[in-house]
């Protein structure tokens, strides 16, 4: 928790109290490899893209670089499967040694069979592992991850990490296949050990720009009819880790998962923030840098890149990005909003925080849903905290 407080807290509300003169973070699809076939990844399901991998270690390393002279100290290397990328330790330890914390998200497939002196550079750069797990059951891990190993390696993954006293976090995807047994997965999951769950629904919009959606994805959500259900199992998990040494962000999306799910199911043409939301801000597109794997900048996560650090010929990162984000920062700041931005739904949560402290009044709604639920979570934290310094 209080390395929460360092990376991401306090930096947010100085951002809130003077500005934000610069991004928080860059983002690196490392490689479009992968050694899952996921069926809710465009990557996963083969679907070709018009660009192809071109990003080198020494493109890492000019990032890096650059990260380290605007003095931006935090980096997410995802895929595809970033421990596919050929020269990932290079990359983590090039970073550390710039003081740059790493975070890294993998489906553990071949993550336990790194060597000991890779798990020690994890370590001594106090890098964080983002372990994707939709579920404990096999048969849905099997299911949703398209591959019959995905939970053996995954568990075997965990176990090395804790192991190697290495900080992990399990990212899981709610669908239509593992939403009646989440609670079960909270249980389980606080059982062997594990200290953090993140979940977040389907995207329903493509997950890589330069790939056409899967056709039919918004199916794999939660159904309309069952969104009720699904409000009363996460509030069920909310209600366990107030009592169990595990933490979730079921906090931050019960305000507005089931607005994102309503529309995504009922395809109505309405943005399911304005559901939640008065005045929108667009937190993310001011606080991240987003690179793909061929080296595009995109404007976000979700966006095709025009831009791209290949083309760089002496201009800086931080110009290629204003660059790049001039166009739809112009557009949102006036409303205009672009298909994939209802399919927000994987930094939505942060997105909400930051439009109530920018606009409190038009937004009170939305902060007097918040606010219980972070006063609980502050409360129950505390709580916990206590329980561990008396035993």
């Amino acid at each position: 928790m209080a390395s929460k407080w360092k990376y991401n807290y306090l930096p947010e509300f100085r951002a809130f109290l003077t500005g934000r003169p610069k991004p928080s973070m860059v983002t690196v699809n490392l490689t479009s490899k992968c050694n899952q076939r996921c069926i809710y990844c465009e990557i996963g399901q083969g679907i070709p893209s018009v660009v192809s991998d071109s990003l080198t270690q020494e493109d890492m390393f000019w990032i890096l670089d650059e990260m380290s002279s605007h003095k931006i100290n935090r980096i997410s290397l995802c895929g595809g499967e970033p421990f596919l990328f050929d020269g990932i330790m290079e990359v983590i330890t090039y970073a550390g040694e710039r003081k740059i914390r790493c975070s890294v998200t993998t489906n553990g497939m071949t993550l336990h069979k790194l060597k000991e002196t890779d798990f020690d550079i994890l370590r001594k750069y106090k890098s964080d592992i983002n372990l994707s797990i939709d579920s404990f059951e096999e048969d849905i891990q099997t299911l949703t991850r398209g591959t019959p190993s995905a939970l053996e390696n995954a568990l075997k993954s965990l176990e090395k990490l804790r192991a190697e006293s290495i900080p992990t976090t399990v990212l899981a995807a709610i669908s239509i296949y593992n939403y009646r047994e989440l609670y079960h997965f909270i249980v389980t999951a606080h059982r062997i050990g594990i200290k953090q769950v993140l979940f977040q629904p389907i995207i329903h919009y493509t997950n890589y720009p330069d790939r056409p959606a899967i056709e039919e994805k918004t199916s794999l959500n939660v159904p309309i009819d069952q969104v009720d259900a699904l409000m009363r199992i996460l509030r069920e998990i909310l209600n366990f880790e107030k009592n169990h040494d595990i933490n979730t962000n079921v906090y931050r999306i019960l305000p507005w998962i089931k607005a994102y799910l309503l529309s995504a199911g009922e395809r109505n043409g309405k943005w399911f923030f304005e559901e939640v939301l008065k005045s929108f801000y667009c937190r993310e597109i001011d606080a991240t840098i987003d690179i793909a794997y061929d080296g595009g900048i995109q404007p976000c996560g979700l966006t095709r890149a025009n831009v791209n650090i290949h083309d760089r010929q002496g201009t800086g990162l931080l110009e290629l990005w204003e660059e790049a984000t001039r166009g739809i920062k112009d557009d949102i700041s006036l409303g205009r909003y672009y298909v994939y931005c209802n399919a927000c739904c994987h930094k939505f949560s942060r997105n909400m925080m930051a439009s109530v402290m920018k606009y409190p009044w038009k937004n009170r709604k939305a902060l007097g849903q918040l606010a219980p639920l972070v006063l609980s979570r502050m409360v129950s934290q505390s709580k916990k905290k206590l329980s561990m310094v008396k035993k």
